[in-house]
């Protein structure tokens, strides 16, 4: 009888590998699903913000407007509406949102979409002027650190800043937005200022000075804090102005740089204008974010601008 040796090669295979494959399959096939799961969703936010656009749209507008083919669309609205997003007006004018899209954006805030839109901004006045910027906010009395590009300026300070609570009255940031309020505004900020110290307007000078002072800042368009020697930097800050709205500042921009790279002046010079630029863009960003009718295009039209303060010659360095 004849003898069948086994192929060598054989003895070489774990006996396992079919499990393995089978896994490695397995698991193939349930990141496919995934990935399917991740577009439909991403599908389905596309249209809603289609949809969003007017009070009812079309199939065909839907699908000009995503580029997905209407079978495709067809689908997503049939979950929209079971969804209770959505509903169906008729056949030939199509569909619309219901209120239950609002509770989509219910945890969203205008400060929120305000870092949204400055963040990139921010990071390429970094990238090419190398000095760090923070956006702060009002909060309860003080400025809230927002946003900083410290992660990606070379010259960034050791501290972490990011939502870190700065003075109103004591800081560039905070100056820059005080000024820039309405007078009820700066009335109720001064209010929850003394309830929480009640000394803290005098350490300032008291009221004359601090009046004095954010005068001072209103007509210049800008504040620059000057500490102590024992500071290494300074920061040079402009408020973020709700653009053709008197009174009603956004948030405010610091640039810190150090004092022994230039001068208060100097820094005013070189970089006033660009920050006061930033500015503007962000608030004409903003607006475009949430604003979902005509007026964002209104704002990107030539000639429309954010207000900004007057500038007028700038303050000997420390005064």
């Amino acid at each position: 009888m004849r003898h069948v040796t086994e192929p060598r090669f054989a003895k070489a295979i774990p006996p396992q590998i079919g499990e393995f494959q089978s896994a490695e399959f397995a698991g193939s096939v349930v990141a496919m699903k995934r990935s399917d799961a991740v577009q439909a969703a991403t599908r389905a936010f596309h249209v809603v913000e289609a949809l969003n656009r007017q009070r009812v749209t079309s199939l065909d507008t839907l699908h000009a407007l995503t580029h997905l083919p209407k079978s495709t669309l067809v689908r997503l609205m049939e979950t929209l509406i079971e969804g209770g997003y959505a509903f169906r007006v008729s056949r030939r004018e199509g569909y619309a949102l219901t209120e239950r899209v609002l509770r989509l954006s219910a945890g969203v805030r205008t400060r929120d979409i305000l870092v949204d839109v400055a963040r990139p901004i921010l990071e390429a006045f970094t990238r090419q002027h190398k000095w760090q910027i923070s956006l702060s906010t009002s909060e309860s009395g003080s400025m809230l650190v927002r946003f900083s590009t410290r992660q990606i300026s070379p010259f960034a300070r050791e501290e972490i800043f990011l939502n870190r609570r700065i003075s109103m009255l004591h800081s560039a940031v905070g100056q820059a937005y005080f000024a820039a309020c309405s007078e009820v505004e700066r009335e109720l900020i001064l209010k929850l200022l003394k309830a929480a110290d009640p000394e803290q307007i005098d350490t300032i000078g008291g009221p004359g000075r601090l009046a004095a002072l954010m005068g001072q800042v209103r007509r210049d368009g800008y504040a620059s804090r000057v500490l102590p020697e024992t500071e290494p930097t300074c920061g040079l800050a402009a408020p973020i102005l709700t653009p053709d709205v008197d009174d009603r500042p956004l948030g405010a921009l610091v640039m810190t740089y150090y004092r022994a790279a230039m001068t208060e002046g100097e820094a005013i010079g070189k970089y006033l204008d660009v920050l006061q630029d930033v500015a503007r863009r962000i608030a004409l960003g903003l607006m475009r974010a949430t604003d979902a009718g005509g007026a964002a295009e209104a704002a990107a039209a030539p000639g429309t601008a954010a207000r900004t303060f007057r500038r007028l010659p700038s303050r000997p360095a420390g005064a």
